[in-house]
């Protein structure tokens, strides 16, 4: 086995530590209590040929979290308090093994003893994604398929479900590195595309064969007749994606067939929002996007203006229980009860934030210094997890990462146009 370093238990004479309030330095991961009152967590490190693979327990039984060093959401980063040296647990000696397995090459089938942690629907995500045969991919749209078929719901948003592969903490043995975008690009792997591509690689996978690709071209330096064939390639890969009538190159998600998507893209996605009406016009309609597509939301944008009163903040502060009947019964828009009365109380909310900051616009882009962040190919990141906090401790409803992620990028605070779209803009152009 390749394998290294002994069990590190993690000890804390407090009570049960909650999700979040790891006493042990981490704050991600929960505590159990061990026989003499002490909060207990159990890691190991097991060297791979990708890099170091921090292996985490929370009861010595199951396996909560495999991360390797440095990757997004990477959990082996928490400060040592105690090092215990123990016997090697039976989780991690299996693990180990299963290991050893994967990396020869060798279909290890599915890890026994994993345990599937978070919401709902991310262990959803979770157990679709154990689904995907070794050597196989699939796509976010695919896996938002099923769970729309398991749910009973008529749609899930392949964004959400971005999301929640994202946040995947059992790498490898969750194989979230099989998921791919809809035309082949290599997204939304945490621990990065070169893993991604490794790890596909190491299951036989032929990514030329398969139309698989990295979607922000590499970086190449002058000269080199090898240098140029690969950059031709690649491009010759990317265009396909970017073609359009007009001679526009736009970015992938962008549909041709729905004149209202490509405006929506050309005239309003990405540029910077510092009016505090069109702020909160966006943020209702994102939320209401939760679990659906923003297309769907974009077509009846018209229907929410009119049944929201135009989205005048104090019309929609002083909605009673008349006025959202009449929401829940208007076709026109997304008739959620949930989400319509979360409206009404994330509106007073938004109202307060203005009193206490002057405007929404200035605590939106105070997470910033008022900059415009560069980001490509993520569907969460450390500023949409701390906006969507924020605002859950406000009391705010529907503001998970994802959708707040997906907010701040309309809203001109993450610039995620992709490179080759004729709306990109370079790094050194977003200062």
């Amino acid at each position: 086995m390749r394998k290294s370093g002994n069990i590190i238990s993690c000890e804390n004479s407090n009570k049960r530590l909650q999700i979040g309030e790891s006493q042990c330095g981490n704050p991600y991961v929960s505590s159990q209590i061990g026989k003499d009152g002490h909060a207990m967590s159990y890691y190991w490190n097991y060297s791979s040929p990708l890099g170091m693979i921090t292996l985490f327990s929370e009861d010595g039984r199951r396996l909560f979290g495999l991360w390797f060093d440095g990757q997004v959401y990477d959990r082996s980063l928490m400060p040592e308090q105690e090092k215990t040296e123990k016997e090697n647990l039976s989780v991690f000696r299996k693990a180990a093994e299963w290991l050893d397995q994967y990396f020869s090459g060798k279909d290890p089938g599915i890890f026994p003893d994993l345990a599937l942690t978070g919401s709902e629907f991310r262990r959803m995500v979770s157990e679709e994604m154990l689904k995907i045969p070794f050597g196989a991919t699939t796509t976010y749209g695919a896996i938002a398929k099923q769970i729309a078929a398991r749910t009973g719901r008529p749609r899930v948003s392949a964004q959400a479900v971005g999301g929640a592969v994202g946040h995947n903490p059992l790498s490898v043995m969750v194989p979230c590195h099989r998921v791919v975008g809809k035309n082949g690009s290599l997204t939304g792997y945490a621990g990065g595309f070169e893993k991604k591509i490794r790890l596909l690689e190491n299951e036989g996978v032929d990514l030329k064969q398969r139309g698989l690709f990295v979607p922000k071209a590499p970086s190449y330096s002058s000269g080199g007749a090898g240098q140029a064939e690969e950059k031709r390639k690649t491009e010759e890969q990317v265009k396909p994606a970017l073609r359009w009538p007009d001679g526009k190159p736009r970015c992938h998600w962008c549909k041709s067939d729905n004149e209202r998507y490509i405006r929506y893209h050309d005239e309003e996605w990405g540029v910077p929002l510092h009016d505090d009406h069109r702020l909160f016009e966006l943020l209702i309609l994102e939320m209401f996007q939760a679990g659906l597509s923003w297309e769907c939301v974009l077509n009846k944008r018209e229907a929410f203006r009119e049944a929201f009163d135009g989205f005048a903040l104090e019309r929609v502060c002083s909605y009673g229980e008349e006025k959202l009947e009449e929401l829940r019964d208007n076709p026109g828009i997304i008739r959620n009860r949930l989400k319509i009365r979360a409206a009404v109380n994330n509106a007073k909310i938004f109202r307060k934030i203005q009193a206490e900051y002057g405007s929404f616009d200035r605590y939106l882009w105070h997470w910033t210094q008022g900059k415009t962040l560069r980001e490509i190919g993520r569907t969460t990141s450390p500023l949409s997890d701390a906006v969507s906090a924020d605002l859950k401790r406000r009391g705010m409803k529907f503001v998970g990462t994802t959708i707040m992620y997906s907010y701040l990028q309309a809203a001109g605070v993450i610039h995620s146009h992709e490179e080759g779209c004729f709306l990109y803009r370079p790094p050194e152009d977003m200062e």
